[in-house]
């Protein structure tokens, strides 16, 4: 019998334990569902907050759901609210593989981050700092919680890297942005590796190196491919005023900034320009064409603002050069706009080390005159050397090519057009043009349209603190004139003075010697210098063979009885030659005063 009873009493403190246990497992199960569905609203909680006092701004998840047997926490509809309806980053979908440990830790650890569709707007403010430096940079004094990403992909995203330093707010965006991102902890000072790709304005973007965003840290490799050069359109609107209308380039750098660099953002590297067109922003005319631009040896530096370049290559190029009613020259297309509140020493040095050009052109005009002038250089070949080296012997040009149709030109001289002050010494040498090419010049100064004839010119031009020196030698062949156009544009008998002038093979030679204020061209009489010009020649004329100027001026003299006259002269012509000094001035009087 007692066996009986203690046979029951277990079968019942069995059934009680088994209910307990059952109860146990119950509560735990619900505990379990509980955590489980309270877990995503939790994550949600924790990590708007964490990104909300990192960023110092609104954050929002559209949804949170768990895959734990992968260890995987996916956001639906991520955002950090920027300004207006522009957030500064937004991903449509985050698929994270969470370190679980980071659920009971102060920090997050994910394994392996994917966004898919991000967008992401990376302001540079005018005080230099990054707007989201606080969120991706490190701890610092604030004791924010670490965040590390073992690896971080980005599929189909978007970068718009927005510049507020400059007065208009400059704007590059990169699309369709394929990225990989490694060893990413905000705790670490170290910079993390990044690569990727991206489309730019329908070329192509490349870049690996590494990134850090406190301290601020950029090394990186950048390849270029048919990128649109308007997609830097803000940026040269800093360095000149034309603007490029079409071009494809292509380029090699590397890009360096912050700790990276002792130098500010430093720019090292080499590219090309294919199809250049540039053109004038208030006409909206072409002013400058290329076949091809290549550039090695590029370097910028912004602590010092400077760009050099080893070699300049310029395949094809043609540049329009125009003088205005004023006098004044679209030249200015090539110099950096005004800068508000900048000092007068606070441009960019710019230097090149060779400027070669092959197959080059030049249009030039001139609308100053009554009736408008045009001349066409084609074929120039040559090379510009050390401008803006800033020394003695620098910007040493040679070139050589045609004028108009098939008139040989050669340039050779110094000439630094970066220099401080315009300096130089130029010599520019033309053969056998056209006279009828320059038909304005000759009716604006010597008033008598040109049947024909051709010149040689020998123009040396000095520079010296902008104001110019020239001595021009100017021979003239079978120079016939017609009839006249402007009777005011000279007071000498031109005709005249032409068959004076001429020597036996029909040609006649001037110096014409000239002063030029740069910054006030018009303040010179090209009539006055024309007309001193020939002056002097006459001198030179009347010097030797006086009775030749006699017969012209037609003053009826025996020339019999002069040359008895100068046969009582001194054996070594001395009395002559007084005589010609002495008659020289009353003779060309008197021949301007005939026609």
């Amino acid at each position: 019998m007692p066996h009986s009873h203690r046979s029951t009493v277990r079968p019942a403190h069995k059934r009680r334990l088994g209910w307990g246990l059952s109860v146990l497992a119950g509560v735990a199960v619900l505990l379990l569902v509980a955590w489980w569905w309270a877990l995503p609203a939790y994550i949600d909680h924790r990590l708007s907050q964490m990104l909300t006092e990192r960023s110092g701004r609104q954050v929002t998840i559209d949804d949170v759901t768990l895959t734990p047997w992968r260890h995987q926490v996916t956001l639906d509809g991520l955002r950090i609210a920027g300004q207006a309806d522009t957030p500064v980053f937004a991903s449509r979908r985050v698929v994270a593989t969470l370190d679980w440990h980071s659920l009971f830790d102060a920090g997050w650890r994910f394994e392996r981050v994917d966004l898919t569709s991000p967008r992401l707007q990376l302001i540079w403010r005018a005080g230099g700092e990054w707007n989201l430096a606080r969120l991706f940079g490190g701890g610092g004094g604030g004791g924010s919680a670490p965040l590390r990403i073992d690896r971080l992909t980005v599929s189909d995203g978007r970068l718009d890297w927005i510049n507020r330093r400059p007065d208009a707010p400059l704007t590059l965006s990169l699309k369709n942005l394929d990225l990989e991102a490694r060893h990413y902890d905000n705790s670490d000072d170290r910079p993390f590796a990044l690569q990727g790709q991206a489309d730019w304005r329908g070329g192509t973007l490349k870049g690996t190196g590494e990134m850090g965003f406190s301290p601020w840290t950029l090394d990186i490799d950048l390849d270029a491919d048919q990128v649109p050069l308007t997609a830097l359109s803000g940026y040269l609107a800093h360095v000149v005023r034309a603007e490029p209308s079409s071009g494809a380039l292509d380029a090699r750098i590397r890009l360096r900034s912050g700790r990276a660099s002792d130098a500010g953002t430093q720019v090292n590297g080499q590219g090309g320009i294919e199809g250049l067109e540039m053109h004038d922003p208030d006409t909206d005319q072409p002013v400058a064409r290329v076949e091809r631009l290549a550039v090695e040896g590029l370097t910028f530096a912004s602590a010092r603002p400077a760009l050099t370049a080893e070699r300049v290559s310029l395949e094809a190029p043609w540049l329009d050069v125009t003088i205005d009613e004023r006098l004044d020259t679209n030249l200015d297309l090539w110099q950096p706009p005004q800068q508000t509140g900048a000092g007068g020493g606070s441009g960019m040095h710019v230097a090149i080390g060779t400027l070669a050009i092959e197959r080059g052109a030049v249009a030039f005009t001139d609308r100053h005159l009554p009736r408008p002038f045009a001349l066409d250089f084609a074929e120039l070949n040559g090379e510009w050397r050390q401008i803006g080296a800033e020394q003695a012997s620098a910007a040493q040009l040679t070139l050589e090519g045609q004028v108009a149709e098939g008139s040989p030109l050669r340039i050779d001289g110094t000439f630094d057009p970066l220099g401080d002050a315009l300096n130089g010494n130029l010599n520019l040498h033309f053969e056998h043009l056209d006279l009828e090419t320059l038909a304005p010049y000759l009716r604006e100064f010597g008033g008598y349209a040109v049947e024909r004839g051709q010149a040689t010119l020998d123009l040396d031009y000095r520079l010296e603190q902008g104001r110019l020196r020239a001595r021009n030698h100017l021979v003239l062949h079978r120079l016939e004139l017609g009839k006249e156009v402007d009777a005011s544009a000279t007071d000498l008998p031109l005709k005249t003075l032409v068959g004076v002038l001429k020597s036996e093979d029909g040609t006649i030679e001037l110096d014409i010697p000239m002063r030029l204020p740069l910054d006030d061209p018009g303040a010179v009489d090209f009539g006055s210098v024309a007309g001193q010009a020939i002056r002097e020649a006459l001198e030179n004329l009347v010097s030797s063979p006086l009775e030749t100027l006699s017969e012209v001026v037609g003053d009826g003299a025996d020339p019999a009885a002069d040359g008895e006259d100068r046969g009582n002269g001194t054996a070594d012509g001395s009395d002559q030659g007084d005589e010609a000094q002495r008659e020289g001035p009353a003779l060309y009087e008197r021949a301007r005063t005939r026609q």
